[in-house]
């Protein structure tokens, strides 16, 4: 079946047979499986492209099948010819097959073998075979060794960041922690330092906003890779700059990875460097955004204690009560649960209570709502003997409101305080 659609007219069956030879080759005898191999050459240089297209997306499963004699000799020169291949399709298609075949080499062989055909892509002319080398860059480093990689990957890796396509840069600045996470531990600070670092201060004001958005999504990851005082003098900056960005992605994505920071040079220096633009953030016009805000108060109140919360940014939390998007409000009132919980239910009652209390008395339904969704929420950590106290004429009150929602919403709560 392999030979007649390996030799089919049309071209539909002849790329149809190129997933099958992985398949049939460790099950035949030696005879068959020489036949099977010159058949695959062909394919590799077949007048179609399609059918070298599938032959290229193949290569890497036939190579790990193949015997350690042939490997050289004849698996190296198809992937060769595919490498090298006049249609771009066919040459970003040999990148994964990369992969493949270096893993069945020794290092000798890789560095004699290998490493010209990678740097040829690398480099290659068209766009799109770049960008498959940057998608797969961290799979090429594996492959390929630590000898590789530090005379070769490195260079190249910086080259990718800097490409002329903002495709290619973005796709290479995804990649950024993962790779330099992979270095060899001998050396990665120098290495990242010097290859690394200056072309991510060059990222930070991209015009592609696509590229800082991959940027900020993983530039916060290397703190733990590069050490306290590293991150203080380089990493720190290039933060705040990409928190302060127009494109609301980008801050989402820092937001989003504080915590790794914060693991690295601790919540009060985070807080001293970075507390300002998470203050601003905090009303941020994208909704979202301040989402993220409101998820990272718990673990700044944790970290920055009772009182400089209570000073710095107890007000915010109040405030995202009676924000305009009801996801920001709902998450709002699982935070004061949360901090409750922390710093007990007599701090709450000081600090929070008398505030969601004044709710209940605005002019706004949409507040008079919230007032209930944190009671809501805070009752079952503020106790019993609080929740009947005090919550519970807040609640009976605001059951003569004359919007139905409103009292919709109180006999909820009731049900709620009844379990307390």
């Amino acid at each position: 079946m392999i030979r007649r659609l390996a030799t089919g007219d049309w071209f539909t069956s002849r790329t149809s047979a190129c997933g099958l030879f992985s398949v049939a080759y460790p099950r035949v005898s030696p005879a068959i499986k020489a036949e099977l191999r010159n058949l695959f050459r062909t394919l590799c240089r077949d007048d179609t492209p399609m059918v070298r297209r599938a032959a290229a997306s193949k290569l890497g499963e036939f190579a790990k099948v193949f015997e350690a004699d042939f490997l050289r000799d004849e698996l190296l020169q198809m992937f060769m010819d595919l490498a090298s291949d006049e249609q771009d399709s066919v040459r970003l298609l040999a990148v994964e097959a990369c992969i493949s075949i270096a893993a069945l080499l020794t290092e000798e062989q890789r560095k004699e073998l290998i490493k010209p055909v990678l740097i040829n892509l690398i480099e290659d002319k068209s766009w799109r075979v770049r960008y498959m080398v940057a998608e797969k860059f961290t799979d090429i480093q594996s492959a390929v060794g630590k000898d590789i990689t530090i005379n070769e990957l490195l260079p190249a890796f910086s080259s990718l960041l800097k490409d002329m396509e903002g495709e290619v840069r973005s796709a290479a600045a995804a990649k950024i922690q993962a790779f330099c996470a992979a270095l060899p531990a001998i050396g990665r600070e120098k290495a990242i330092l010097t290859h690394v670092l200056p072309v991510v201060k060059e990222l930070v004001s991209d015009p592609n906003q696509h590229v800082k958005t991959a940027l900020a999504s993983v530039v916060m990851g290397l703190a733990p890779i590069l050490g306290k005082d590293l991150t203080m003098e380089h990493l720190l900056p290039i933060y705040l700059t990409l928190l302060r960005d127009e494109t609301a992605e980008v801050r989402l994505n820092i937001i989003s990875s504080l915590d790794k920071v914060n693991e690295v040079i601790g919540a009060s220096q985070l807080s001293q460097s970075l507390l300002p633009s998470i203050v601003e953030l905090a009303e941020d016009g994208k909704w979202r955004v301040r989402l993220a805000i409101v998820d990272f108060m718990p673990l700044l109140a944790a970290q920055l204690g009772q009182e400089f919360f209570d000073e710095k940014l107890l007000p915010l939390c109040m405030a995202w009560l009676t924000d305009h998007v009801y996801a920001i409000r709902e998450a709002a009132t699982g935070i004061l649960k949360q901090l409750t919980e922390k710093f007990g239910a007599d701090w709450a009652m000081k600090q929070v209570v008398p505030k969601v209390t004044a709710l209940a008395s605005d002019t706004n339904y949409l507040h008079r709502m919230a007032c209930l969704f944190c009671f809501n929420t805070l009752c079952e950590a503020l106790g019993a003997d609080y929740t009947v106290k005090e919550i519970f004429p807040v609640v009976q009150q605001l059951s003569d409101d004359h919007v139905p929602n409103v009292r919709f919403n109180v006999a909820k709560t009731l049900l709620r305080i009844g379990h307390t």
